[in-house]
């Protein structure tokens, strides 16, 4: 089945998340225990699962077909399905959750981002930033949160009080992910050309070339420490490592080679560890668990499917989402 998904998938180059999908796409849920990777249950037939977002009661699914499926974190039971919009083969996906809002952001059809209220799931506003979002980002105790466009190449800061942009930075290449640093008021920014640093805490946004950084494809902030701050893949050599330092050597530890592509990342709340969920080819996914102070890949677990999303939910489970 997944050849036939893969046959009618369209990947813009260097936007992993931008992507056309064959609406008969199927996804399942697989509920993962960490660090060791044991599959707990499965949730299977979930027409046009796109993305995934974890809430404190519950956990949701975005679909192609314009809808967000809610369930149960404890019987993995169906308890709602709400329309959120006309169907889309590349939209609704990205979700982030705000605690100074009560709600859900993603990104939606034609490029266009829908706030959602939680946990009535009522749509709050469908507001436009740009053309192409291709990441969001909530800043944690701040009113902001960030969105990177891919045609026109910035990192946009939108206030959340009125989904207003504040401010903007321009990249000289077009972003593919990002992550908040919220112990120096930055972002690391992987685009399709070199390492983007993106202050954020002076008047005016300002971006600094990161050359002595590999290119980065997947990119999350570790909770709970100060030296430490936030883990990466790199593209080349193909590997995942700890950040621990902008500026003086070492810039980053780990280095452990990571195989695969189109690469899903989440990091638990303790900022123990990060997990990986990468496509293999030929229908197979692999999920690892890497220890963010150890610097070393403990666990790993070949899936069927392709992978679409990764959330870590209450309890420090994995939510894994893939095609079917």
């Amino acid at each position: 089945m997944i050849a036939c998904v893969a046959a009618a998938l369209l990947i813009l180059p260097g936007c992993t998340d931008l992507m056309e999908f064959d609406h008969a796409l199927r996804g399942g849920i697989k509920i993962v225990s960490t660090p060791d990777l044991s599959v707990i249950h499965t949730i299977e037939n979930i027409s046009g699962a796109r993305s995934v977002c974890s809430l404190q009661d519950c956990f949701i699914v975005a679909t192609m077909e314009g809808t967000l499926i809610c369930f149960d974190l404890e019987s993995y039971q169906q308890t709602g399905s709400f329309s959120i919009g006309s169907p889309s083969s590349s939209g609704y996906f990205e979700m982030e959750y705000s605690p100074l809002e009560s709600s859900v952001y993603i990104i939606g059809a034609l490029g266009q981002i829908v706030e959602l209220h939680v946990p009535d799931m009522e749509i709050m506003d469908s507001f436009s930033v740009c053309e192409t979002p291709v990441d969001i980002e909530v800043a944690s105790g701040k009113p902001y949160f960030y969105v990177a466009s891919s045609n026109s190449c910035r990192i946009y800061e939108v206030r959340q009080e009125n989904n207003f942009v504040s401010r903007s930075c321009v990249l000289p290449s077009s972003p593919t992910c990002m992550a908040i640093d919220h112990t120096q008021d930055s972002m690391l920014v992987g685009t399709l050309a070199e390492t983007e640093l993106v202050s954020t805490g002076v008047s005016v946004m300002r971006r600094r070339k990161m050359s002595k950084f590999p290119a980065i494809l997947a990119i999350e902030s570790i909770p709970g420490y100060v030296s430490i701050r936030l883990c990466a893949v790199f593209k080349t050599p193909g590997i995942m490592a700890t950040i621990t330092s902008y500026f003086a050597p070492p810039l980053y530890n780990g280095s452990e080679p990571l195989d695969g592509d189109i690469h899903y990342m989440c990091t638990d709340s303790a900022g123990t560890y990060a997990y990986v969920l990468s496509y293999l080819g030929d229908n197979t996914s692999r999920l690892v668990s890497y220890n963010c102070t150890g610097y070393s890949i403990e666990s790993q677990l070949e899936l069927q499917g392709y992978p679409l999303d990764l959330e870590m939910y209450p309890g420090n489970t994995l939510l894994v989402l893939t095609a079917e």
